[in-house]
């Protein structure tokens, strides 16, 4: 007699060649519901900041390069990081690369983490130092190897095949190109080329542009702006120069000597729209230029003062080499600080 728990051998086979539909069902549901999440977090990603630095102070040794940075860059914006040598742009950029690492005192988010990677999770950086050290010569020598263009970072190529070809045609760059072969500016845009095969979320960079022609500089530029419009990017940018920026930037950040305050829209940045609304030629390069002036005069003041002081110390010591009797009240105890 058969009992009920017993398998009909028919019914089994029947179950059996349905599994194969109902696991492929369920797996086109979960890649379904897979997508649905990652465009619910694209959405998302539009609303959260991309970088988010506070409180950043850093040093190099016991040099305080970074004093208290706080910077937050949304999707689409396109910040300049201005300043005038020695403000701390360079550093700053390396630090949010993860070139340097940030203090644990700080809060600090480059695309959800605190150890960014060039290449890494949407992050490029591209740097004015595109060089390798090579032992007994030198610690930045540029690449100059006999080695073609097509051959460098060829998985990368691979890869992105078609990006790589729009960037190749945008560029003007010849992938039969020998890097020992070309010149300075032809190998800034080969460096520009692999850099931004792989799409990027956050672009960091740093006087990128300086050995480019003008008219690969403004293709490259309307290029990044469309990354940033059509795919939600940002882009940090330090550079000297500003020709053809005041369309192209939505929001600056100035450094002066290590310190900020913040990003600013480019319509509230030190009477930009002043300059912009009376028709003034070049807007941008003439706020910061004035705003440079002003801090070297502020410099300038700062240290005629401090020869100043010094000199009057000086004629107030005796012949004996020290201060003569009664001189030393004619110092201030606040001036005396400078000789501490």
């Amino acid at each position: 007699m058969k009992r009920k728990t017993d398998l009909n051998p028919n019914q089994t086979h029947t179950n059996t060649s349905k599994r194969p539909k109902q696991q492929l069902k369920t797996l086109n549901d979960m890649s379904a519901m897979m997508d649905t999440d990652e465009k619910q977090a694209e959405e998302m990603d539009i609303q959260n900041p991309l970088v988010y630095v506070k409180h950043l102070t850093f040093n190099y040794f016991e040099k305080k390069v970074l004093y208290d940075i706080n910077l937050k860059v949304m999707p689409g914006q396109r910040c300049l990081v201005v300043g005038a040598n020695g403000a701390g742009k360079s550093t700053l950029l390396r630090v949010l690369a993860g070139r340097h690492m940030p203090p644990s005192s700080c809060e600090f988010s480059v695309l959800g983490t605190r150890a960014p990677q060039d290449q890494i999770g949407g992050l490029a950086f591209l740097g004015n130092n595109w060089s390798r050290t090579v032992a007994f010569a030198a610690s930045n020598v540029a690449y100059q190897c006999d080695m073609p263009v097509r051959d460098m970072m060829s998985k990368l190529q691979k890869d992105y095949p078609e990006r790589r070809d729009m960037l190749v045609k945008l560029l003007g760059v010849d992938l039969n190109w020998r890097m020992h072969q070309v010149s300075d500016g032809q190998r800034r845009r080969v460096q520009i080329m692999l850099g931004l095969i792989k799409p990027f979320r956050v672009l960091l960079m740093d006087e990128i542009t300086v050995d480019l022609d003008l008219v690969a500089r403004q293709d490259l530029l309307n290029f990044l702006k469309s990354e940033c419009e059509t795919r939600g990017a940002c882009i940090l940018y330090a550079t000297h120069i500003f020709d053809g920026l005041d369309d192209w930037t939505t929001h600056v950040m100035y450094l002066k000597a290590g310190k900020t305050y913040g990003v600013r829209k480019l319509s509230e940045f030190d009477g930009w729209s002043a300059r912009k609304n009376a028709g003034e030629h070049n807007p941008l390069l003439r706020t910061v230029e004035a705003r440079m002036r002003a801090e070297r005069k502020e410099e300038q003041n700062f240290e005629e003062a401090e020869m100043l002081v010094h000199e009057k110390a000086h004629k107030a010591m005796g012949p004996q080499g020290g201060f003569a009797s009664g001189r030393a009240s004619m110092f201030a105890a606040g001036r005396m600080d400078a000789y501490r």
